[in-house]
């Protein structure tokens, strides 16, 4: 049975890649902890704690928050789990299948709420590990369509920065085109000049 006394921790994660980036707010952390909030409430569950994660990737599993949730599991502070989704949790079905033995193995109860899985209802847990495998797939598919993206631009000629480096400034008849900052260009080139006059890093910066 599942102490229910213990802390129901909710879960949120965004990544840098995540849909609310560009302007959209499905994925918002405030989003997310308002619906795991009303989620929580739903199932009478108290002792509520936010862990959140935001702009940490899910590939990566060393992400601050996530790895205090881990520590409280372990250490048995946790009753109930609640995750938006399992793409929260993470991309890499390995390590999402190594998280899930852990809490299994500590009596916490996992609930990830859009994908109808919770740990307390089994045949719930048939297609965790195909969601886990499908998110996994979905992030390194990202990543080459992202690294194919900066690298057609910059052959093209095209800034792959968002932001134009000090000496430049963005044209503005043209996004894609970086325009002398004569303000700072001056700055720019006195760098240069003491430099060839054999001063160091130090010293410029002086």
């Amino acid at each position: 049975m599942n102490d229910y006394s213990k802390i129901t921790a909710l879960y949120s994660r965004l990544s840098v890649g995540d849909e609310d980036r560009d302007g959209g707010e499905s994925n918002s952390i405030q989003n997310q902890k308002k619906f795991l909030e009303s989620y929580a409430r739903q199932l009478k569950l108290t002792n509520i704690r936010h862990y959140i994660d935001d702009d940490e990737s899910g590939r990566f599993f060393d992400r601050s928050a996530y790895s205090r949730m881990i520590e409280d599991v372990e250490n048995g502070k946790i009753g109930v789990c609640i995750m938006k989704d399992m793409t929260r949790w993470g991309r890499d079905y390995l390590q999402v299948g190594n998280a899930m033995e852990i809490f299994r193995r500590n009596n916490v109860r996992f609930i990830a709420v859009n994908n109808g899985i919770d740990s307390e209802k089994p045949d719930t847990l048939e297609f965790a590990p195909f969601i886990n495998i499908m998110s996994e797939w979905y992030a390194r598919d990202i990543s080459k369509k992202v690294k194919t993206g900066i690298r057609t631009k910059g052959t093209s000629g095209k800034p792959i920065a968002t932001e134009a480096p000090y000496g430049y400034v963005k044209d503005p008849d043209n996004k894609d085109f970086w325009i002398i900052d004569e303000e700072a260009a001056k700055v720019v080139r006195l760098i240069f000049r003491l430099f060839l006059n054999g001063k160091n890093r130090n010293q410029i910066a002086v």
